[in-house]
């Protein structure tokens, strides 16, 4: 009888484990689909380096742009910088680095983090407006008005540096095409992650941050060149030729990239976006 009964329980523990993976999975299911509808996937460019490098350039040249679409330029281990379409004509330029924190706790708040472990922004141009972040990690961001337009080719430079002996500070350059002359736009200073040296890995993306279910039907696109990076210790620049493909987790479909020769790459993402191009999780030379 106790046999027997130890029996059902089990069969009974079973049926509730998986009738509990069942719902977890539609439940799962049912965010994704959401997700979809929701928004236009985010998707990026990883560029091949050689090894350690302590600056980094590239250009952007926006091909289609919507209200609330973020533009990354250069992305890297500890920030990332570019320009955003906030619609009705308003066109700014973003500098950010993290805080010691991880780029993906959504519930930390700008005040969580302890002072003495803060970024702290070392410099910044009179017309740099600076600000503390958080929700998507936290750190240190400096904004500014830009008034880039689609077709028209914005470049920007990042430097790093000592600053001590357990922080590293990063230095923020711009220039749009019609200008000969750098904007040096700001300097954030961070803890430095000992497990790398210098910028770690170079990046661009293009993500939709309006999210309103419309804005999924919208497609956006840039172009992005003269990708460059300086090795540590080195005097001359390097040009990476090579790109690897890459997306978050929304498994939207309506997104492309790919590769134009002479060290041109592109991203596309939403609305009637077709992946004809470098497949997701690819390198593109």
């Amino acid at each position: 009888m106790k046999k027997s009964l130890l029996a059902i329980s089990l069969c009974f523990a079973a049926f509730a484990l998986l009738a509990a993976t069942s719902v977890d999975e539609a439940k799962e299911a049912a965010r994704l689909a959401d997700l979809v509808k929701r928004q236009c996937r985010s998707v990026h460019l990883h560029y091949a380096i050689p090894g350690e490098i302590e600056a980094a350039q590239a250009t952007i040249k926006v091909t289609q742009s919507q209200p609330d679409t973020y533009f990354s330029i250069l992305g890297w281990h500890q920030g990332y910088c570019g320009i955003q379409d906030w619609g009705e004509g308003k066109r700014v330029f973003i500098f950010s680095v993290w805080d010691p924190s991880d780029p993906q706790d959504y519930a930390i708040k700008a005040e969580d983090m302890k002072h003495e472990l803060r970024a702290k922004v070392l410099y910044s141009d009179p017309r740099v407006s600076v600000s503390r972040f958080g929700g998507e990690g936290s750190g240190a961001k400096t904004l500014a008005g830009l008034d880039w337009q689609e077709g028209e080719g914005v470049t920007v430079k990042i430097e790093c540096a000592p600053d001590g002996n357990d922080r590293i500070a990063f230095t923020c350059f711009v220039k749009t095409e019609d200008e000969t002359e750098w904007t040096k736009m700001a300097t954030i200073s961070t803890i430095r992650d000992v497990k790398v040296k210098g910028l770690g890995f170079i990046a661009s993306f293009v993500e939709d941050f309006r999210r309103n279910y419309k804005s999924a039907k919208l497609a956006r696109s840039a172009e992005f060149s003269d990708i460059s990076v300086l090795p540590m210790g080195g005097k001359e620049w390097v040009k990476s030729k090579q790109a690897a493909f890459t997306a978050d987790s929304t498994p939207s479909t309506n997104i492309d990239a790919g590769s134009k020769g002479n060290g041109v790459f592109f991203l596309k993402t939403g609305g009637d976006t077709v992946n004809d191009h470098a497949k997701l999780w690819t390198w593109m030379e």
